[in-house]
């Protein structure tokens, strides 16, 4: 009788699959290691991926769809505050809380270099979705006249997506001592602001109280707890 998989090991294979892979690369993990970390045989290792590299490709694949969960289209959003004060706020909460991701999940973004070569078309599918998603947003505040009507949203998006790329390999520079994330994004926030703003962006900008620019919770991103 054929054994059965088990969803609960094959979590815990996930989890110490992430730790030994970003401990050692792929070339120096072990499928052993792996098991006994995770508590359970290699023969249930096998049970649950074909190798360490079907291993690789689904905590990788894990970790790119939690990315693209944080990142909603506005079109996802069921409301999304429409003056520039709560604007600042309800954006630099969601940039925050994806950052916070990020550097809880720096183990895995380490990983990330050392496979592109062999996973590239999950690479390639996350980039074009998070491109698409950025790009939708600055369509949406061109339309609520926030930003400049001749602003080409699709280059505006792959500049955004350069300087954040841009932090995040920052962020891992760092080492184990946290950047100040907060700091780093109402900064890289205010830029775009004022690159791509229209005249009531700026206004609002330049009239915005120091806290309002470094706010960490509003009540928009309590209500999103749930993603």
């Amino acid at each position: 009788m054929s054994r059965i998989a088990d969803p609960r090991a094959k979590a815990s294979l996930l989890r110490a699959a992430e730790q030994v892979f970003a401990e050692r690369g792929l070339a120096g993990a072990k499928v052993e290691e792996i098991a006994r970390r995770a508590g359970v045989s290699k023969g249930a290792f096998y049970l649950h991926f074909e190798s360490k590299e079907a291993a690789l490709e689904e905590v990788v694949q894990g970790f790119l769809e939690k990315c693209r969960s944080f990142f909603q289209a506005p079109s996802e959003w069921a409301e999304i505050p429409d003056s520039p004060p709560e604007i600042f706020e309800f954006a630099l909460a969601r940039d925050l809380r994806i950052f916070e991701f990020l550097w809880e999940s720096r183990a895995v973004l380490r990983i990330l270099p050392t496979c592109q070569g062999d996973y590239e078309y999950l690479f390639a599918s996350f980039r074009s979705a998070m491109a698409q998603v950025t790009k939708e947003w600055i369509d949406h505040w061109k339309r609520e006249e926030l930003f400049r009507p001749e602003i080409d949203a699709e280059l505006a998006a792959t500049l955004v997506g350069g300087a954040y790329n841009e932090l995040v390999a920052r962020m891992l520079a760092c080492g184990e001592e946290k950047p100040p994330l907060e700091r780093w994004l109402a900064f890289a926030q205010e830029t775009f602001k004022r690159a791509f703003g229209a005249p009531t962006m700026l206004e609002a900008l330049d009239g915005a109280p120091p806290r309002s620019r470094k706010t960490t919770t509003t009540k928009h991103a309590a209500s999103r707890g749930r993603n």
